[in-house]
């Protein structure tokens, strides 16, 4: 069974969604969406939707893998559940991530999740992102909101691209 998972951003796209399969939406998404326009979820009326809250197992693992990704501070609380609730849906069928968010792609292109792009293509490069200071020139795995060494600022540098299989 084809199990669609839906990010806020292809729901506050207000563009048609038309998916034959199981759509999950996380509630803490449905949460987000309700502030911007209930009426955005017309377009499911009728289909086999459940909202789901992540497990706290998939929002470890979703964690781990944006920070070693560098995307930890990229993505959102509610972008780490869009993941997490994927992951979790794995065992029951073929789930595929609906989302424009490339920070979104590349942690499920990472775990091995499908996605698909509503109004974009999505990406074609997996990015391993670092942290350089503007200062001293330090490399960082993770982010600072200044460098440790001399309180400049840190610039995202791409450390690694890796092609996504399509």
């Amino acid at each position: 069974m084809e199990i669609y998972v839906l990010d806020s951003s292809a729901i506050l796209s207000g563009k048609p969604i038309d998916l034959d399969g199981r759509i999950v939406i996380p509630e803490s998404v449905e949460r987000e969406v309700m502030k911007e326009d209930p009426k955005l979820f017309d377009f499911i009326q009728g289909k086999d939707v459940s909202m789901e809250h992540p497990s706290k197992e998939s929002l470890l693992l979703v964690k781990e893998a944006a920070e070693k990704l560098g995307e930890g501070r990229r993505l959102s609380r509610v972008d780490k559940e869009v993941l997490a609730v994927a992951l979790d849906n794995l065992e029951r069928g073929d789930v595929c991530i609906i989302t424009d968010d490339y920070s979104i792609q590349n942690v499920a292109s990472f775990l091995g999740l499908k996605f698909k792009g509503l109004s974009e293509k999505g990406i074609s490069e997996r990015f391993v992102w670092r942290f350089r200071c503007k200062g001293c020139k330090k490399v960082f795995k993770r982010f600072f909101p200044s460098c440790p060494i001399c309180g400049s600022e840190l610039k995202p540098i791409v450390k690694r691209k890796t092609k996504v299989r399509s």
